[in-house]
Protein backbone atom coordinates (compact mmCIF):
# COMPACT_ATOMS: atom_id res chain seq x y z
CA UNK A 1 0.00 0.00 0.00
CA UNK A 2 1.96 2.79 -1.09
CA UNK A 3 1.25 6.42 0.70
CA UNK A 4 3.98 8.77 -0.77
CA UNK A 5 7.80 7.41 -1.11
CA UNK A 6 7.49 5.49 1.76
CA UNK A 7 5.94 2.35 0.18
CA UNK A 8 8.18 2.78 -3.35
CA UNK A 9 11.68 2.85 -1.19
CA UNK A 10 10.57 -0.26 1.09
CA UNK A 11 8.90 -2.46 -1.48
CA UNK A 12 12.26 -0.90 -3.75
CA UNK A 13 14.73 -1.77 -1.34
CA UNK A 14 13.86 -5.05 0.33
CA UNK A 15 14.11 -6.49 -3.27
CA UNK A 16 17.13 -5.37 -4.07
CA UNK A 17 18.54 -6.81 -0.76
CA UNK A 18 17.16 -9.76 -1.79
CA UNK A 19 18.53 -9.77 -4.87
CA UNK A 20 21.59 -9.61 -3.11
CA UNK A 21 21.32 -12.45 -1.04
CA UNK A 22 19.77 -11.37 2.61
CA UNK A 23 17.06 -13.01 3.86
CA UNK A 24 13.99 -9.99 4.39
CA UNK A 25 10.84 -9.91 6.06
CA UNK A 26 8.47 -7.20 5.69
CA UNK A 27 6.05 -6.51 8.58
CA UNK A 28 3.51 -4.21 6.93
CA UNK A 29 -0.26 -3.44 6.98
CA UNK A 30 -3.28 -5.29 5.03
CA UNK A 31 -5.77 -3.86 3.01
CA UNK A 32 -8.38 -2.06 4.95
CA UNK A 33 -10.93 -4.62 6.01
CA UNK A 34 -9.06 -7.40 4.87
CA UNK A 35 -7.67 -10.25 6.95
CA UNK A 36 -3.69 -10.88 7.23
CA UNK A 37 -1.99 -12.72 5.09
CA UNK A 38 1.47 -14.16 4.37
CA UNK A 39 3.65 -14.20 1.27
CA UNK A 40 6.43 -14.20 -0.87
CA UNK A 41 7.10 -11.52 -2.80
CA UNK A 42 10.24 -11.92 -5.04
CA UNK A 43 12.27 -13.54 -2.58
CA UNK A 44 11.19 -11.06 0.40
CA UNK A 45 8.41 -12.64 2.84
CA UNK A 46 5.75 -10.71 3.78
CA UNK A 47 3.35 -10.43 6.63
CA UNK A 48 0.75 -8.00 6.34
CA UNK A 49 -1.27 -7.67 9.25
CA UNK A 50 -5.20 -6.46 10.14
CA UNK A 51 -5.06 -3.93 12.87
CA UNK A 52 -5.72 -4.73 16.17
CA UNK A 53 -8.70 -2.92 16.61
CA UNK A 54 -10.65 -3.93 13.77
CA UNK A 55 -13.32 -1.15 13.61
CA UNK A 56 -10.20 1.94 13.26
CA UNK A 57 -9.77 3.65 10.31
CA UNK A 58 -6.87 5.74 9.08
CA UNK A 59 -8.54 8.99 9.10
CA UNK A 60 -7.14 12.22 11.04
CA UNK A 61 -9.31 11.86 14.21
CA UNK A 62 -8.68 8.27 14.83
CA UNK A 63 -5.26 7.99 13.45
CA UNK A 64 -3.15 7.82 16.29
CA UNK A 65 -5.66 5.00 17.79
CA UNK A 66 -4.97 3.07 14.42
CA UNK A 67 -1.60 3.67 14.48
CA UNK A 68 -1.34 1.59 18.13
CA UNK A 69 -3.96 -0.79 17.09
CA UNK A 70 -1.09 -1.45 13.62
CA UNK A 71 1.80 -1.80 16.41
CA UNK A 72 0.61 -4.27 18.40
CA UNK A 73 -0.54 -6.37 15.07
CA UNK A 74 2.82 -5.88 13.85
CA UNK A 75 4.22 -7.01 17.06
CA UNK A 76 2.04 -9.79 17.25
CA UNK A 77 3.60 -10.85 13.56
CA UNK A 78 7.03 -11.09 14.88
CA UNK A 79 5.95 -14.33 16.77
CA UNK A 80 5.22 -15.71 13.53
CA UNK A 81 8.58 -15.53 11.56
CA UNK A 82 10.55 -18.61 11.05
CA UNK A 83 13.65 -17.46 12.01
CA UNK A 84 15.22 -14.90 14.56
CA UNK A 85 16.75 -11.19 12.60
CA UNK A 86 20.19 -10.30 12.60
CA UNK A 87 18.59 -6.45 12.26
CA UNK A 88 15.52 -4.85 12.88
CA UNK A 89 14.99 -1.69 10.77
CA UNK A 90 11.87 0.43 10.45
CA UNK A 91 10.42 3.34 8.13
CA UNK A 92 9.43 6.87 9.71
CA UNK A 93 7.78 7.07 13.14
CA UNK A 94 4.87 4.70 12.37
CA UNK A 95 7.00 2.03 13.06
CA UNK A 96 8.51 3.77 16.53
CA UNK A 97 7.02 1.43 19.15
CA UNK A 98 7.52 -2.07 17.09
CA UNK A 99 11.00 -0.95 15.83
CA UNK A 100 12.01 -0.57 20.00
CA UNK A 101 9.94 -3.80 21.14
CA UNK A 102 11.77 -6.02 18.36
CA UNK A 103 14.69 -4.84 18.81
CA UNK A 104 14.08 -6.01 22.89
CA UNK A 105 12.64 -9.19 22.17
CA UNK A 106 14.71 -10.42 19.24
CA UNK A 107 18.16 -8.32 21.51
CA UNK A 108 19.38 -7.51 18.45
CA UNK A 109 20.48 -3.88 16.75
CA UNK A 110 17.84 -1.71 15.66
CA UNK A 111 18.10 0.88 12.22
CA UNK A 112 15.74 3.67 11.73
CA UNK A 113 14.72 5.24 8.42
CA UNK A 114 14.00 8.89 8.63
CA UNK A 115 12.14 9.57 5.35
CA UNK A 116 10.35 12.95 6.21
CA UNK A 117 9.26 15.08 10.05
CA UNK A 118 6.65 16.36 11.63
CA UNK A 119 8.78 18.95 12.47
CA UNK A 120 9.80 19.86 8.72
CA UNK A 121 6.39 19.48 7.45
CA UNK A 122 4.62 22.48 9.96
CA UNK A 123 7.96 24.12 9.94
CA UNK A 124 8.22 23.68 14.08
CA UNK A 125 4.45 24.68 14.48
CA UNK A 126 3.45 21.93 16.37
CA UNK A 127 -0.10 22.58 17.16
CA UNK A 128 -2.42 19.63 17.14
CA UNK A 129 -2.48 16.77 19.39
CA UNK A 130 -1.92 14.59 16.00
CA UNK A 131 1.43 16.11 15.36
CA UNK A 132 2.56 16.40 19.00
CA UNK A 133 1.79 12.66 19.06
CA UNK A 134 3.72 12.14 15.91
CA UNK A 135 6.93 14.51 16.98
CA UNK A 136 6.82 12.65 20.15
CA UNK A 137 7.49 9.60 18.77
CA UNK A 138 9.64 10.61 16.17
CA UNK A 139 11.86 11.90 18.78
CA UNK A 140 11.41 8.48 21.05
CA UNK A 141 12.70 6.67 17.74
CA UNK A 142 15.90 8.56 16.73
CA UNK A 143 16.92 8.45 20.54
CA UNK A 144 16.68 4.36 20.75
CA UNK A 145 17.35 3.30 17.52
CA UNK A 146 20.99 2.23 17.29
CA UNK A 147 21.22 3.78 14.28
CA UNK A 148 19.68 6.59 11.81
CA UNK A 149 19.48 6.82 7.92
CA UNK A 150 18.52 10.14 6.30
CA UNK A 151 18.06 10.66 2.95
CA UNK A 152 19.71 13.77 2.14
CA UNK A 153 22.64 16.31 3.84
CA UNK A 154 19.56 18.81 4.77
CA UNK A 155 17.69 15.84 6.92
CA UNK A 156 20.77 15.19 9.23
CA UNK A 157 20.28 18.77 10.11
CA UNK A 158 16.70 18.87 10.60
CA UNK A 159 16.99 16.00 12.84
CA UNK A 160 19.70 17.14 14.58
CA UNK A 161 17.77 20.74 15.37
CA UNK A 162 14.58 19.88 15.34
CA UNK A 163 14.73 17.03 17.66
CA UNK A 164 17.28 18.03 20.24
CA UNK A 165 19.24 15.01 19.86
CA UNK A 166 22.21 13.65 18.82
CA UNK A 167 21.47 9.78 16.98
CA UNK A 168 24.28 7.25 17.90
CA UNK A 169 25.04 6.77 14.03
CA UNK A 170 23.64 9.40 11.25
CA UNK A 171 24.18 7.86 7.78
CA UNK A 172 23.31 9.82 4.40
CA UNK A 173 21.72 7.39 2.05
CA UNK A 174 19.86 9.08 -0.93
CA UNK A 175 17.51 7.58 -2.86
CA UNK A 176 17.14 5.54 -6.05
CA UNK A 177 14.85 4.87 -8.68
CA UNK A 178 14.51 1.35 -10.31
CA UNK A 179 15.76 0.78 -14.15
CA UNK A 180 12.81 2.28 -16.84
CA UNK A 181 12.76 0.78 -20.29
CA UNK A 182 14.92 3.44 -22.35
CA UNK A 183 13.07 6.57 -23.61
CA UNK A 184 14.56 8.91 -26.79
CA UNK A 185 16.63 11.44 -26.11
CA UNK A 186 14.24 14.36 -26.13
CA UNK A 187 14.83 17.15 -28.96
CA UNK A 188 13.82 20.51 -29.44
CA UNK A 189 10.10 20.97 -29.82
CA UNK A 190 8.31 22.90 -32.45
CA UNK A 191 4.88 21.41 -32.38
CA UNK A 192 1.98 23.69 -31.79
CA UNK A 193 2.11 23.33 -27.33
CA UNK A 194 4.79 23.22 -25.02
CA UNK A 195 3.80 21.18 -21.94
CA UNK A 196 4.71 22.14 -18.75
CA UNK A 197 4.29 19.42 -16.13
CA UNK A 198 3.67 18.92 -12.35
CA UNK A 199 3.96 15.23 -10.74
CA UNK A 200 3.38 14.46 -7.05
CA UNK A 201 0.72 14.90 -4.08
CA UNK A 202 -1.65 17.87 -4.50
CA UNK A 203 -0.50 19.34 -0.82
CA UNK A 204 0.14 23.10 0.02
CA UNK A 205 4.08 22.30 0.72
CA UNK A 206 4.36 21.00 -2.58
CA UNK A 207 3.51 24.55 -3.89
CA UNK A 208 1.50 23.42 -7.38
CA UNK A 209 -0.50 26.88 -6.99
CA UNK A 210 3.04 28.73 -8.01
CA UNK A 211 2.69 26.93 -11.03
CA UNK A 212 -1.01 28.37 -11.62
CA UNK A 213 0.03 31.76 -10.79
CA UNK A 214 3.24 31.00 -13.06
CA UNK A 215 0.60 30.22 -16.18
CA UNK A 216 -1.40 33.38 -15.62
CA UNK A 217 2.12 35.23 -16.32
CA UNK A 218 2.88 33.49 -19.14
CA UNK A 219 0.87 35.03 -22.52
CA UNK A 220 1.63 32.38 -24.26
CA UNK A 221 -1.63 30.12 -25.17
CA UNK A 222 0.11 27.29 -26.31
CA UNK A 223 1.96 26.86 -22.76
CA UNK A 224 -0.19 23.91 -21.18
CA UNK A 225 -0.05 22.81 -17.68
CA UNK A 226 -0.58 18.66 -17.09
CA UNK A 227 -1.00 18.40 -12.98
CA UNK A 228 -0.40 14.57 -12.13
CA UNK A 229 -1.23 13.34 -8.46
CA UNK A 230 -4.09 13.59 -6.60
CA UNK A 231 -4.58 15.23 -2.57
CA UNK A 232 -6.52 17.51 -0.52
CA UNK A 233 -5.78 20.63 -2.08
CA UNK A 234 -6.87 19.12 -6.04
CA UNK A 235 -10.45 21.09 -5.11
CA UNK A 236 -9.23 24.52 -3.97
CA UNK A 237 -6.28 23.99 -6.97
CA UNK A 238 -9.11 23.47 -9.59
CA UNK A 239 -11.27 26.38 -8.09
CA UNK A 240 -7.98 28.46 -8.42
CA UNK A 241 -7.81 28.03 -12.14
CA UNK A 242 -11.30 28.49 -12.61
CA UNK A 243 -10.96 31.65 -10.91
CA UNK A 244 -8.21 32.59 -13.17
CA UNK A 245 -9.91 31.92 -16.48
CA UNK A 246 -7.08 29.43 -17.15
CA UNK A 247 -9.94 26.18 -17.49
CA UNK A 248 -8.56 25.49 -21.08
CA UNK A 249 -5.25 25.53 -20.28
CA UNK A 250 -4.49 23.32 -17.09
CA UNK A 251 -5.31 19.81 -16.84
CA UNK A 252 -5.56 17.66 -13.74
CA UNK A 253 -5.30 14.22 -14.86
CA UNK A 254 -5.30 12.65 -11.24
CA UNK A 255 -3.00 9.36 -10.17
CA UNK A 256 -1.64 8.07 -12.69
CA UNK A 257 -0.27 4.16 -12.64
CA UNK A 258 3.39 3.01 -12.62
CA UNK A 259 3.44 2.11 -16.45
CA UNK A 260 1.64 4.96 -17.76
CA UNK A 261 3.72 7.89 -16.10
CA UNK A 262 6.73 7.11 -18.27
CA UNK A 263 4.55 7.53 -21.30
CA UNK A 264 2.91 11.01 -19.86
CA UNK A 265 6.09 12.52 -18.51
CA UNK A 266 8.25 11.49 -21.62
CA UNK A 267 5.59 13.93 -23.49
CA UNK A 268 6.43 17.05 -21.40
CA UNK A 269 8.38 19.73 -22.41
CA UNK A 270 9.77 20.65 -19.29
CA UNK A 271 8.96 19.92 -15.53
CA UNK A 272 8.38 22.01 -12.46
CA UNK A 273 9.27 20.82 -8.73
CA UNK A 274 7.92 24.00 -6.66
CA UNK A 275 8.28 22.25 -3.06
CA UNK A 276 8.76 24.26 0.18
CA UNK A 277 9.39 21.26 1.99
CA UNK A 278 11.11 18.17 0.25
CA UNK A 279 13.39 15.75 2.48
CA UNK A 280 14.57 14.67 -0.75
CA UNK A 281 12.48 14.53 -4.09
CA UNK A 282 12.03 11.40 -5.46
CA UNK A 283 9.92 12.74 -8.49
CA UNK A 284 13.31 14.83 -9.22
CA UNK A 285 15.28 11.35 -9.90
CA UNK A 286 12.42 9.87 -11.61
CA UNK A 287 11.83 13.59 -13.66
CA UNK A 288 15.81 12.90 -14.51
CA UNK A 289 15.79 9.15 -15.64
CA UNK A 290 13.14 10.48 -18.28
CA UNK A 291 14.96 13.23 -19.60
CA UNK A 292 12.72 15.92 -18.73
CA UNK A 293 14.16 19.18 -18.32
CA UNK A 294 13.55 20.62 -14.32
CA UNK A 295 12.94 23.52 -12.65
CA UNK A 296 13.03 23.06 -9.00
CA UNK A 297 13.43 24.92 -5.72
CA UNK A 298 16.58 25.20 -3.76
CA UNK A 299 15.24 22.88 -0.41
CA UNK A 300 15.58 20.07 1.07
CA UNK A 301 16.84 17.28 -1.05
CA UNK A 302 16.81 18.71 -4.03
CA UNK A 303 19.98 20.66 -3.69
CA UNK A 304 21.46 17.06 -3.63
CA UNK A 305 20.34 16.16 -6.80
CA UNK A 306 20.01 19.37 -8.79
CA UNK A 307 23.06 20.69 -7.40
CA UNK A 308 23.67 23.15 -9.99
CA UNK A 309 22.74 24.70 -12.85
CA UNK A 310 25.02 21.98 -14.83
CA UNK A 311 21.38 19.59 -14.10
CA UNK A 312 18.65 21.96 -14.69
CA UNK A 313 16.67 25.06 -13.44
CA UNK A 314 17.53 26.43 -9.80
CA UNK A 315 14.94 29.15 -8.33
CA UNK A 316 15.39 30.53 -4.74
CA UNK A 317 12.34 32.74 -3.50
CA UNK A 318 9.40 30.10 -5.21
CA UNK A 319 6.90 32.44 -6.75
CA UNK A 320 4.58 32.59 -9.54
CA UNK A 321 6.89 34.80 -11.67
CA UNK A 322 9.95 32.91 -10.95
CA UNK A 323 8.73 29.98 -12.24
CA UNK A 324 7.32 32.36 -15.09
CA UNK A 325 11.26 34.20 -15.72
CA UNK A 326 12.57 30.06 -15.67
CA UNK A 327 9.86 28.64 -18.11
CA UNK A 328 10.85 31.17 -20.68
CA UNK A 329 14.34 30.83 -20.28
CA UNK A 330 13.55 27.31 -21.23
CA UNK A 331 11.21 28.36 -24.50
CA UNK A 332 14.03 30.62 -25.19
CA UNK A 333 16.73 27.88 -25.36
CA UNK A 334 15.72 24.54 -25.70
CA UNK A 335 18.81 23.13 -26.55
CA UNK A 336 20.13 24.43 -23.63
CA UNK A 337 17.92 22.73 -21.35
CA UNK A 338 17.92 19.64 -22.77
CA UNK A 339 22.13 19.70 -22.51
CA UNK A 340 21.14 20.31 -18.73
CA UNK A 341 18.66 17.42 -19.12
CA UNK A 342 21.27 14.63 -20.72
CA UNK A 343 23.65 15.76 -18.15
CA UNK A 344 21.16 15.29 -15.12
CA UNK A 345 19.64 11.83 -16.55
CA UNK A 346 23.51 10.52 -16.77
CA UNK A 347 23.95 10.99 -13.43
CA UNK A 348 20.70 9.67 -11.88
CA UNK A 349 21.69 6.26 -13.82
CA UNK A 350 24.93 6.28 -12.70
CA UNK A 351 24.83 7.35 -8.87
CA UNK A 352 20.83 6.73 -7.73
CA UNK A 353 21.20 2.78 -8.11
CA UNK A 354 19.15 0.66 -5.78
CA UNK A 355 22.25 -1.30 -5.57
CA UNK A 356 24.06 1.57 -4.45
CA UNK A 357 21.66 1.78 -1.75
CA UNK A 358 21.76 -1.81 -0.45
CA UNK A 359 25.45 -1.75 -0.14
CA UNK A 360 25.47 1.40 1.79
CA UNK A 361 22.76 -0.23 3.86
CA UNK A 362 24.82 -2.72 4.69
CA UNK A 363 27.88 -0.85 5.53
CA UNK A 364 25.61 0.53 8.61
CA UNK A 365 24.17 -2.93 9.65
CA UNK A 366 27.82 -3.92 9.22
CA UNK A 367 28.48 -1.11 11.64
CA UNK A 368 25.83 -1.37 14.99
CA UNK A 369 26.25 -5.30 14.15
CA UNK A 370 29.96 -5.09 15.27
Amino acid sequence: MMYGGLGAHVLALTQAQARSGHEVTVITQAEPGEAESHINSNGVEVFRVANHYPDSQMVHEEFAHWVHGFALASQSACELMSRKPEIVHGHDWIAASQLIVAAKRFSVPSVLTVHATEFGRHNGWLTSRLSQIVYANERRAIRSADSVIVCSQYMTHEVRSGYGVEPRNLNVIANAVSPIPSVPRKTVNNSKNIIVGFIGRLEWEKGVHHIIDAMELINDERVKLEIVGSGSQRASLQEKVQRKRLGDRVSFLGHIEDHDRVDIVQSWNLAVIPSSYEPFGIVALELGQVGVPIIASQVGGLRDIISSSEFGYLIGEVSGSSIAREIELILNNQTLAIERADRLRSRVNTEFTWETVVDLTDSVYGKVGA
